[in-house]
Parts: structure tokens; C-alpha cells; sequence
């Protein structure tokens, strides 16, 4: 977030100087306006692709692997146009107590049959109220065959383990303990 306003303030500050520049009454070759003209039209397609961040648009950013999930929205894939399916989960990571903290984020995944399934599965909870944790696993039984990098095969790297896509287990929390009410 802190690089995302630095680059965005310094694409401003080189806006800014490149306009006044060309404003101002001094005789530069056609050739250098022209630069400066598409290098502003960059740096504004840059501060939009940046402010994407900013906006609060789901990330396919590796997931935590452990999350409380707070929603879940399954687009299926559209055969008809040939688009592909994305599952967003809106999730806030936990610490080691197994508290939420944080601000919730907006993460997309793929969609795959699997992960739609447990997705759909944890909604309907959520729904009936119900507070949800979330781990990422691969179910893989040899430990030997994991990439140290948990979430490796999850982005598409090859290093990953043998094609295998992480799996989502939801787990019910149980309900707040209330202290006693005086009598």
C-alpha cells in the first residue's frame, strides 16, 4: 500500500512538472513535446492500474493461509462468451492466537469445481450465521512432495507441488463465551 502511494505520488509530481514545462514559453523540438505528451498518457494509465489497489478491488494476491472469511460471491464460468469463473472471498487474516486483525481484504481465486463446492458450502453457513475460519491445504499426504512456498501452485508457479490446487477447509467457530450476568 505505502509503494502503491509513493509511485502514485511521484507519477503526479512528474505530471505536474511535464505540463508546466510544455506550458511554459520555451523552444523545445516537436520531437520532445511529442515524448513528453505520451509519457503523461503513461503515467496515467500507470495511476490508474494503481489506484486498482487503492479501490479495494479483489487481488489474486496469495491468500493467508489462515483466515477468518467474512463472505464469499462464486461467478461461474460463462461457456456462452468463454469466460472464466472467479471465486472472491472477503477475509481477514489470523495472528498466532487465532484472533482476526486487520482490515478484511478481497481476494479472487479461480473457480474450479472443487473450491466452488466449499465456497458454496461456507456461504450457506455464513448465511445461517455461523462464524467462519478458513486454512488453505493441499491434502497431500507425503510432506516430501510440498513446496516449501505454501502457496506456490496456487499462483501458477511450476515449482509447486505436483499440479495440485490448494483446497479451502472451513471450520465453525464456536460461540462467544458471555460472562455470567449479575444477579
Amino acid at each position: 500500500m505505502i509503494t502503491t502511494a509513493i509511485v502514485l505520488a511521484l507519477a503526479y509530481a512528474a505530471t505536474a512538472a511535464l505540463l508546466l514545462n510544455l506550458n511554459l514559453t520555451t523552444p523545445l523540438a516537436r520531437w520532445i513535446k511529442f515524448t513528453s505528451v505520451v509519457g503523461v498518457s503513461v503515467l496515467y494509465a500507470v495511476t490508474w492500474h494503481g489506484l486498482s489497489d487503492l479501490l479495494g478491488w479483489a487481488t489474486s494476491e496469495p491468500m493467508p493461509e489462515d483466515f477468518r472469511l467474512h463472505w464469499v460471491v462464486i461467478e461461474e464460468p460463462d461457456k456462452a462468451r468463454g469466460g472464466d469463473g472467479k471465486i472472491y472471498f472477503w477475509i481477514r487474516e489470523l495472528d498466532e492466537a487465532g484472533l482476526a486483525e486487520g482490515a478484511p481484504r478481497a481476494y479472487q481465486v479461480p473457480w474450479d469445481e472443487d473450491t466452488a463446492e466449499s465456497a458454496e458450502e461456507a456461504l450457506e453457513e455464513l448465511e445461517g450465521g455461523q462464524l467462519l475460519n478458513g486454512r488453505m491445504s493441499r491434502q497431500i499426504i507425503n510432506p516430501d512432495l510440498m513446496s516449501p512456498d505454501p502457496t506456490a501452485q496456487y499462483r501458477g508457479d511450476e515449482s509447486g507441488s505436483q499440479g495440485e490446487r490448494p483446497q479451502f477447509e472451513f471450520t465453525r467457530l464456536p460461540p462467544p463465551t458471555l460472562p455470567p450476568k449479575p444477579i
